[in-house]
């Protein structure tokens, strides 16, 4: 019965796996773009009608990249988290709002930012997990 009751420590391993593995996703997202070129984003940026296609495509690369490698470092791991989930909703309302959640397809309407919104939100609630940054320099002798 200890499986269905894990112990804290346990849990924070778990909080480790998901927040490296989500934090690298978002960063090879950013990566990806700025590696194909920051015109070729902003192109499709403009494309959806977003004013300032240009800096509004900056600020996606660098949160993706940012927020992307604090989440794998785990370093002010609830900020980052608090951070992506404006980005995503952000995103989620450029590209998907006013669509129907359900459609003929299979699955749900951006499913993917729902996740990386809900995923990101769990972030600041349960901050970096077992081995990060933030647990290092909250360890360090003469800090409170």
């Amino acid at each position: 019965m200890k499986f269905l009751h894990p112990s804290p420590t346990s849990s924070a391993r778990g909080i480790t796996i998901l927040r490296v593995v989500f934090g690298a996703l978002i960063l090879i997202h950013g990566v990806q773009k700025l590696m194909a070129g920051h015109a070729a984003f902003a192109a499709s940026v403009a494309a959806m009608g977003v004013q300032k296609p240009e800096i509004v495509a900056w600020l996606v690369i660098a949160g993706e990249v940012g927020l992307g490698l604090l989440l794998v470092l785990g370093a002010l791991t609830r900020i980052a988290g608090f951070l992506a989930a404006i980005m995503f909703a952000g995103i989620w309302f450029v590209t998907e709002a006013g669509k129907p959640l359900l459609t003929d397809k299979a699955g749900v309407t951006a499913e993917l930012l729902i996740i990386y919104f809900a995923v990101s939100v769990a972030f600041v609630f349960l901050g970096s997990g077992a081995f990060s940054l933030d647990r290092k320099l909250a360890r360090q002798p003469g800090r409170r």
